[in-house]
């Protein structure tokens, strides 16, 4: 029974490496951190489009102290479509609104 485990592990781990390696690499173009008393924000972009942007900072909702955030992120989806999100999550909860559009050169 261990053997058969570590057989389906094997043929597993190889068909993942097999994957993995047919996929172009995904690199960093931008990246920047900004982290301060009151708040954070940060945003990147990858070569596959993938990017994101987020801002967080502190609020205060009767005696609690938090951290109120807005941001947004899109991705090229398998679909070709190009998927962007943009949220707040609060005190109000998260709130996202998403919006798709053709694949840029599409």
């Amino acid at each position: 029974m261990i053997a058969l485990k570590v057989v389906l592990f094997a043929v597993l781990a190889t068909s993942l490496a097999a994957e993995d390696a047919s996929k172009p690499k995904v690199e960093v173009l931008t990246e920047r951190t900004f982290v301060k008393e009151d708040g954070y924000n940060f945003e990147y972009k990858l070569s596959d489009g993938v990017s994101r942007q987020e801002e967080g900072s502190l609020i205060t909702v009767g005696d609690h102290q938090g951290i109120g955030v807005r941001g947004q992120y899109s991705y090229v989806a398998p679909d070709g479509q190009e998927y962007t999100v943009t949220f707040t999550a609060d005190d109000k909860g998260f709130n996202p609104v998403i919006r798709a559009s053709p694949a840029k050169g599409q």
